[in-house]
């Protein structure tokens, strides 16, 4: 029986290519871009899922919750205390990010992915070690495991284990281990795994100097979830005790790459809304392809009312039909389905380019992807073979022979909503699109308050070159190409320094935060600050101690005082314990992400503290400019590789994820209007094809082409029109929430919208009126004497 059905169905099929040709391709589009945009969202869900027992792992916060800063680094006890005195706790492990230059034989790279961690590593997180033994390759100082990828870069296809190579140029660090690379879905990246101890500088038994990621693995997911209530136990007991521990709060570690928003995390970089926004995108998608399929499967359905009472008549039962029915749905989808694949075959290396993924085909195999294929097959066969098979099937056979019952006004009404549905979805992603692209172009353009453009930051990493910071700066500033250099100790669009800020006035505990900067002399030359008071710094001045510093604050720190600018010049304030003198007050300027309001900062100068050298080149003198400075880096620097970061490319790195949102929702946005229009297209072709003998008389009787196009066309943009209306107020509330995660927007106006109305109405009208002006241009002879 079933290979009867099939033989039927391509039987059938073969009879309406243009139909089936329609289904199949808008179906398959529709369900590659579905593929495309959910293998993205299945990549962003599965950071640090590949650990064992994932639900286990947890890094552990300093939460000041009356400060409202949460902070991903905790100081050095925290993690023996909490294996010591918690009894869910089985292992931790700290980790702190190192870099510099590393040398073996005559090869020396500028490396960053450094991290330094404890012996317990391969006790908490799950890596394949390919040599060494996980239990004691980092049990001793200066020892160190390479990713695979790194252990071939310096070392060819000789055995790494026993080689060493120099850390910053006096640390011999000797290889015990290779381990398999990091998977690209974990919230760390590294390529060489130091020893902990390492680090002669960390302080072990204070509630001070928080510099390290602090991880913890429960003996099972269920202790995990005890684990906060027990830290705060812990802690409440040792208030008691008369002592003063930080406030902490376990964070599972499946969370912290799309839900992390700590200071100092180097994670974080995905979003949970961007998730749930290509997931409804890539939803709304495979929508528009359902809804086609039905659509042109309704339409098409009543020409075959013949068939089925002739079928019936001759002894065919209801679930034969049925069958017949559901047989041919299923082919198509198949089609469309096999169709789909081969496209996201064909087109994964583009969408990889397009999303800065490495997703690879064979995640389509994984059960989760595969049982949302065969959802999508079983939902759409059934959906699109419902109506025929259930609705045609149960016609009487002499009302359909006499030709009555054929059609249903429920079917039209159907396909009328179908439509409104398809098109109002249609309004939503463009609308959506040009709101995101508009914000993008906001962001890029926005003022920062200070000149970003042509400036170069030189990273000063080890003592050397900080020790020779002064002759460098000056050798540096004598290129007719450099107009100002300033040295920083962190980098505009990364300040991350907080400290407690308050004035001779106010009580120690009276302090509020504030972001910090040391800098030297020329900081507001060489980053292009505007003074709205103050003289700033002078470019020579004394070093500082506790009670002398120089400050320059921000008006977001002034106002936070209530003081007007010239009233701030000549205060003496405090940064923590740093006692000094404003000298300046400076225009506010984004130092963070637009995402964040300004918050208050304080400038003070500290040239011991100098870690960069921003330096500023003329315009049109960028090649030039360079020159210099790499020729200055090998004078001074010869033991390091030149390295460099333009600041605008610093800034630009921090609106990645909307930059990279705002090109897949373009893409894909345009991509469902074309599987809609495929829709209309075939559905505009069945409407003008059953209503040829009324195009015929209307010619016949002297209507002219543009009145029978204005016709045939008319209902079409009435349907659009309604969804467009629909759509407006889904699409305003969905956009004002998500331009409320930036402190500083555009302002969401009706133009978007207009020219989205806009766009929709052309896109249906040009589709439609190419079958409209098919029909009208036909020989009215031949429609009237068709049957």
């Amino acid at each position: 029986m079933l290979r009867s059905y099939v033989r039927i169905a391509l039987r059938n099929l073969r009879r309406q290519p243009g139909y089936a040709a329609l289904n199949v391709v808008g179906l398959a589009v529709g369900v590659a871009c579905c593929l495309f945009l959910l293998l993205f969202v299945h990549d962003e869900l599965s950071y640090d899922r590949f650990h064992e027992e994932p639900e286990a792992l947890f890094r552990i916060h300093a939460n000041f919750a009356e400060r409202d800063r949460e902070i991903a680094l905790t100081p050095a006890l925290v993690g023996p205390l909490l294996e010591r005195e918690l009894p869910s706790v089985e292992a931790f492990v700290r980790g702190t990010p190192g870099g510099g230059v590393i040398r073996a034989g005559d090869q020396a790279f500028e490396e960053d992915a450094f991290f330094f961690a404890d012996s317990t590593f391969f006790d908490v997180f799950t890596h394949d070690l390919l040599a060494g033994d996980p239990a004691t390759a980092l049990d001793r100082p200066y020892t160190v495991v390479l990713t695979a990828s790194t252990a071939e870069r310096y070392f060819g296809n000789a055995d790494p284990i026993g080689q060493t190579l120099l850390y910053n140029n006096d640390q011999q660090y000797e290889v015990t281990g290779v381990m398999a690379d990091v998977p690209a879905n974990s919230h760390y990246q590294f390529d060489f795994l130091g020893s902990f101890s390492s680090l002669t500088w960390v302080r072990h038994g204070v509630w001070s100097a928080a510099n390290f990621y602090t991880y913890v693995r429960t003996r099972d997911a269920a202790a995990g979830e005890a684990l906060q209530g027990q830290i705060d136990a812990l802690l409440a007991r040792m208030e008691e005790a008369g002592q003063e521990p930080w406030p902490l709060m376990a964070v599972p570690v499946t969370d912290l790459h799309l839900r992390s928003e700590a200071e100092y995390a180097f994670d974080g970089t995905g979003d949970i809304a961007y998730v749930i926004g290509l997931t409804t995108v890539a939803l709304l998608i495979l929508l528009i392809a359902c809804i086609n399929y039905m659509n042109l499967a309704t339409a098409r359905a009543g020409q075959r009312a013949k068939e089925v009472g002739l079928r019936k008549s001759l002894g065919a039962l209801r679930g034969q039909l049925v069958g017949q029915f559901y047989s041919e749905s299923a082919l198509l989808t198949l089609g469309g389905l096999g169709l789909a694949l081969g496209l996201v075959g064909t087109g994964l290396p583009w969408f990889n380019d397009l999303s800065g993924k490495a997703l690879s085909f064979g995640t389509l195999a994984e059960p989760g992807i595969v049982a949302l294929i065969l959802g999508i097959f079983v939902v759409v066969t059934v959906v699109a073979g419902s109506y025929p098979a259930l609705y045609l099937s149960g016609f009487q056979p002499a009302r359909v022979l006499r030709g009555r019952g054929a059609t249903s006004p429920g079917s039209s009404w159907l396909r009328r909503g179908l439509v409104v549905l398809q098109f109002g979805i249609s309004a939503f992603l463009i609308a959506g699109t040009l709101v995101v692209v508009s914000q993008l172009r906001f962001l890029g353009e926005q003022t920062l308050g200070f000149d970003k453009e042509h400036l170069v930051v030189l990273p000063l990493s080890d003592s050397i070159l900080q020790e020779q910071y002064a002759a460098m700066k000056e050798e540096i500033a004598r290129h007719p190409s450099v107009t100002a250099i300033a040295g920083i100790n962190q980098i505009p669009g990364q300040l991350g320094w907080t400290s407690g800020f308050r004035t001779e006035g106010m009580g120690e505990d009276d302090f509020f935060p504030i972001k910090g900067l040391p800098t030297d002399g020329t900081v507001t030359d060489g980053l292009g600050l505007n003074l709205v008071a103050g003289q700033g710094f002078a470019a020579t001045l004394p070093e500082p101690d506790s009670a002398n510093y120089r400050f320059i604050v921000n008006e977001t720190a002034v106002e936070r005082l209530g003081w007007t600018p010239a009233e701030a010049v000549g205060q003496r304030v405090a940064v923590d314990s740093r006692w000094g003198e404003v000298v300046g007050v400076a225009e506010d300027f984004h130092f963070r992400s637009l995402h964040e309001v300004i918050e208050p900062l304080a400038i003070w100068y500290d040239p011991s503290n100098i870690r960069h050298a921003a330096v500023r080149l003329a315009p049109g003198q960028t090649v030039a400019g360079m020159d210099h400075l790499e020729a200055v880096w090998g004078q001074f620097a010869a033991h390091r590789p030149f390295s460099y970061r333009f600041l605008d490319d610093v800034y630009d790195q921090l609106y990645r994820n909307e930059e990279q949102l705002g090109r897949i929702v373009s893409i894909f946005a345009f991509l469902a209007i074309f599987v809609a229009c495929l829709g209309l297209f075939g559905l505009a072709s069945f409407t003008a094809e059953r209503r040829r003998k009324e195009v015929g008389v209307r010619k016949v009787l002297g209507a002219t082409v543009p009145h029978l196009v204005l016709l045939l066309a008319r209902d079409f943009v009435v349907l659009v029109a309604v969804a467009f209306a629909l759509a407006v107020p889904l699409v305003w509330f969905a956009l004002g929430q998500w331009l409320d995660g930036f402190a500083y927007r555009v302002g969401l106006g009706p133009v978007p919208f207009l020219i989205a109305g806009a766009l929709l109405f052309v896109i249906a009208l040009a589709t439609v009126s190419t079958q409209a002006l098919r029909a009208a241009t036909t020989d009215p002879v031949k429609a009237l004497r068709y049957e």
